[in-house]
């Protein structure tokens, strides 16, 4: 019988799966050790989880002929090269988490313009009382790194809000959407140096692993607020850490680290430096942004569609 092991944490309609299906769910897997223990006889694997399908895992799983990514960032949860090397097809689920992160995104550029990750810390402390008037997004310059379809979202919804002070850089201009929303293309180094929030949405691969290094953010301004809902490594964790450390008014939200998962040892073991930082400066999530309970559905739906189409060898 067809085996199919999926991971995440949400909840699974048995009913999309035929009835010559084997479904196992490990809903948190806890270390690579659970999964390397069912991976022998796994013929398919849905990637819902936040481990990374390593060589170790990929020598492992000797049947495993077809992996579907919940999402888009393939190259952040499997490693393409080994992968294909083996034979094994991947696929994932791109443009489905679109509304999803935009609306994370707007969420958290509210939460965090308001202060609210320092005035938790100042509440708990006792040490100070915050309540700095936040300032409005349709009142700010904002920069774009990468315009395709989750940042051309997030434009268009600051656009609906008044914003008209709009920035991009892509490794493509995007003409209509400047005419259409009035956003101007820029450097990258001059859109760092002259925007007050910039938001990256631009996929991490070998070509953009870190692209904003020591160079670009030497001219940043001093008190830019950086959203990067894409691969941490777009930004070199040693020139973040100094940029944020030199300058006390600056912040960046990141949703994922350079060391996730079982890697993640947490503030007091890590090698970048950076988790041991204030929230004033630096914000962590753990992958949230994709996590809409209608759009993690959707997206489970269509990698199971993939599975079932994917003809296995007899």
């Amino acid at each position: 019988m067809r085996k199919v092991l999926v991971t995440g944490d949400f909840d699974i309609d048995k009913a999309l799966f035929p009835n010559d299906i084997e479904l196992v769910h490990i809903r948190c897997p806890v270390d690579e050790q659970q999964i390397l223990d069912l991976l022998p006889d796994i013929h398919d694997y849905i990637l819902g989880g936040p481990e990374y399908l390593s060589v170790q895992l990929i020598d492992t799983a000797t049947q495993l002929k077809n992996v579907v990514v919940m999402g888009t960032g393939t190259a952040s949860f499997v490693d393409i090269e080994y992968a294909t090397k083996k034979g094994i097809r991947l696929t994932n689920t791109p443009h489905m988490n679109v509304n999803a992160v935009a609306e994370f995104t707007l969420a958290m550029l509210t939460i965090c313009l308001a202060k609210v990750p320092e005035s938790i810390e100042a509440v708990k402390e006792g040490s100070r009382w915050i309540q700095t008037p936040r300032p409005s997004v349709s009142d700010l310059s904002i920069g774009f790194v990468g315009l395709g379809a989750i940042g051309t979202e997030m434009a268009h919804q600051l656009h609906l809000r008044g914003c008209s002070n709009m920035k991009y850089w892509s490794r493509t201009k995007k003409p209509e959407l400047e005419r259409a929303m009035g956003i101007k293309y820029a450097t990258l180094i001059d859109m760092m140096a002259t925007v007050d929030v910039l938001c990256i949405h631009l996929a991490g691969c070998l070509e953009t692993r870190k692209l904003i290094d020591e160079v670009v953010l030497k001219g940043a301004n001093p008190k830019l607020k950086i959203f990067n809902m894409s691969s941490p490594w777009i930004i070199c964790p040693i020139a973040l850490e100094k940029y944020l450390s030199t300058h006390p008014e600056a912040f960046c939200f990141i949703d994922g680290y350079y060391n996730e998962w079982v890697e993640n040892k947490g503030q007091h073991e890590d090698p970048h430096g950076l988790l041991s930082l204030s929230g004033k400066n630096l914000v962590i999530t753990s992958h949230l942004a994709a996590q809409e309970r209608g759009t993690v559905s959707d997206i489970f739906a269509k990698a199971v569609k993939h599975v079932i189409e994917f003809p296995m060898e007899r």
